[in-house]
């Protein structure tokens, strides 16, 4: 297992975080079943399931991390807006995505399967689609997201926790 990290600067739009936004490469080794009880284990109970990919359309969530575990197919997504970051997601990839950041469904395959969730307290209460009007208040807002104190595979010691307080500590 790998994990990708990609940095992404507000746009005047999307807000993007001064967290990375991470890509777990190959990190599902077991069923959908078990995959969900490994997240409820580390505080990311799984909340939703999708066979149509993300939301095509470019949007984010000023009030909660993402995580996107790809269990069947691929999936491509275009991350941080429009100018953002292309990736090919597919099955045993999971991609967390920090608060703020923007997330686009490209294109998916037939078979694709999709488990979401967000750490355990947290859900999306803000859906948004990046107006202009809203940017400052909207950045603001997602940089008030705490860091959760697990990783949704690996626990307390795991890379989210890590790369992430590393990430504001350079940034502060």
């Amino acid at each position: 297992m790998s994990v990708e990290t990609y940095y992404l600067k507000g746009n005047g739009r999307v807000p993007n975080s001064r967290l990375p936004l991470l890509i777990y490469r190959g990190a599902v080794r077991v069923g959908p079943a078990e995959l969900e009880d490994q997240m409820r284990r580390n505080a990311w109970p799984p909340e939703w399931h999708s066979s149509f990919g993300m939301y095509p359309r470019h949007h984010f969530h000023s009030d909660a991390h993402e995580l996107i575990a790809i269990t069947r197919g691929t999936m491509i997504g275009l991350f941080g807006g429009h100018d953002g970051v292309r990736a090919t997601v597919t099955a045993g990839d999971v991609v967390v995505i920090p608060a703020g950041v923007g997330h686009f469904g490209e294109s998916i395959t037939d078979d694709l399967r999709l488990t979401g969730a967000f750490p355990a307290g947290y859900a999306i209460h803000d859906f948004r689609l990046g107006y202009p009007d809203e940017y400052a208040r909207m950045v603001d807002r997602a940089q008030r997201v705490p860091i959760p104190a697990h990783d949704p595979l690996y626990g307390a010691k795991g890379p989210l926790v890590e790369i992430w307080s590393n990430a504001l500590s350079r940034n502060n």
